[in-house]
């Protein structure tokens, strides 16, 4: 009896937690669709239904009208500017203000991501941007582009070799892995020095492991959204 009480108090407790973080938005009269308890508007991006940049997009349309938009990620709520003059003063004059991101990982658990741009905070991230943006100026940008005309043509070469294997006329090619080597190929050769055939060397290990860290299955979704959102 004692036990089946606790229960009750402890579900009304939570009831009403829930109830006070997901009528945020509604107390403000920010507009927002109707959250899931406790996923909040993420139910479509952790089943696979859609992609988060086409959830995203969706929240954009549905508020013609509104200089901004609320979102839930699970007990987090999200605020999306779209009003150009807010943007503005968000990303230059008072950027001062915005300069965190929330992080996506603990570094000391998970350093490819936890120590990512989009992931550090302050003097750190300052220090960081200060060391990447030389590698992103006009003439090394200029620099990359042979490499990148190599992968292409590496790219081109192939798709002829399955053409004329398929009896001269046509191929049927997966877009997104034929791109996904292009890329992974240009970030070998531009970023680390490494000449690398992934059409033709289809499981190379520079393949392998970038495949397998750009990898978000439902659980690596899981524990990255709830790190960044609880």
């Amino acid at each position: 009896m004692i036990a089946l009480l606790w229960l009750a108090v402890l579900v009304a407790a939570l009831t009403l937690y829930l109830r006070q973080v997901y009528s945020r938005f509604s107390r403000f009269g920010v507009k927002h669709f109707e959250p899931v308890p406790p996923v909040g508007n993420l139910s479509t991006v952790l089943m696979r239904k859609a992609h988060a940049s086409e959830d995203f997009n969706n929240l954009y349309q549905a508020f013609p009208g509104e200089r901004f938009a609320g979102r839930y990620e699970f007990l987090r709520n999200i605020v999306m500017i779209r009003d150009l003059e807010l943007v503005k003063s968000i990303t230059v004059k008072d950027f001062e203000h915005f300069i965190d991101h929330r992080m996506l990982a603990d570094a000391d658990v998970e350093p490819l991501f936890g120590r990512n741009l989009f992931s550090l905070r302050g003097h750190e991230w300052k220090e960081m941007r200060s060391t990447l943006s030389p590698a992103f100026t006009s003439s090394k940008m200029k620099a990359m582009a042979p490499f990148m005309m190599e992968v292409s043509e590496q790219m081109i070469n192939f798709l002829k070799m399955q053409i004329k294997e398929s009896g001269g006329k046509h191929a049927d090619i997966e877009c997104k892995d034929l791109m996904t080597r292009y890329a992974n190929d240009v970030i070998a050769s531009c970023a680390f020095g490494l000449k690398v055939d992934s059409h033709n060397d289809r499981e190379n290990e520079f393949y392998s492991i970038g495949t397998e860290t750009a990898n978000f299955d439902f659980k690596k979704m899981l524990v990255i959204f709830g790190y960044a959102c609880f």
